[in-house]
């Protein structure tokens, strides 16, 4: 049974559609799965954790997505980024684990942080100088993959919208850090669906219902991208996280 999340045709066909585009956005952008979890809590009016949890599941279906989309011409980023990919798996053990202890105000501020610290990053838009994959720390790689993984499960945001930021943060270039947050969202989202598993539970059909309708919007997302400059569309996201993320803010603080 799915619970809540379709206990009325209206809240199906929204959630559905909403998936869709969120869907196009992870394919074009890479951060639109932080925007599931807020729309299930928001708008459809679950719980913080029922949310995190399907929304983390639910990524599973985009992570295999991405493989088939950038997997082949991604292929040596990818090669190089292994101890990265490897290392969000005991991350988002953790983080899954965690959010079962978690408080909902806390994981309401954890992800209205992230949110608002997002959108900002992306708003400033400097970009560092590229550098080479091998030449960056292998420790590093452990370090960024394990924390994306821990943040990623505890808020249910996949992996793209932690990984990508700090990606390029690092210097690696675009396309390939956007590759990288897609490909670990597998890793990811099947660990943390994991966890949840183990320490509450996780509505699997609903996030099967879900998963099923971020893939084409992936597919569709990641064709746009090579289409359309994404100069306004990144703007428009950002200011998007910022406006969610007070929303979720002013509901963790009152």
């Amino acid at each position: 049974m799915t619970g809540p999340l379709f206990a009325s045709h209206v809240h199906l066909v929204a959630t559905l559609a909403a998936a869709l585009v969120i869907g196009a956005l992870i394919g074009s952008i890479g951060i639109g799965g932080i925007l599931l979890a807020p729309w299930l809590i928001g708008v459809v009016g679950l719980d913080v954790r029922d949310a995190i949890t399907i929304s983390s599941a639910s990524f599973v279906a985009t992570g295999l997505a991405a493989l088939v989309l950038f997997a082949r011409g991604e292929r040596k980023h990818l090669a190089h980024g292994w101890p990265l990919i490897l290392a969000t798996i005991p991350g988002a053990f953790v983080g899954a684990v965690a959010l079962g202890f978690a408080s909902k105000r806390l994981s309401l501020a954890v992800l209205a942080t992230l949110l608002i610290a997002t959108g900002v990053r992306v708003l400033a838009g400097r970009m560092p100088p590229q550098s080479d994959g091998e030449a960056r720390s292998v420790r590093a790689d452990y370090a960024v993959g394990a924390i994306g993984g821990f943040v990623s499960a505890l808020t249910g945001t996949g992996g793209p919208m932690v990984l990508v930021p700090i990606q390029i943060w690092r210097g690696a270039p675009l396309l390939a850090a956007v590759a990288m947050g897609q490909v670990v969202q597998l890793p990811i989202a099947a660990t943390a669906t994991l966890g949840n598993f183990m320490s509450g539970g996780v509505d699997i059909v609903a996030a099967a219902f879900i998963g099923a309708m971020l893939v084409p919007g992936v597919i569709a997302g990641n064709r746009l991208a090579q289409a359309v400059p994404l100069g306004t569309l990144t703007r428009v996201v950002a200011v998007l996280l910022v406006a969610v993320g007070v929303w979720f803010a002013s509901d963790a603080i009152g």
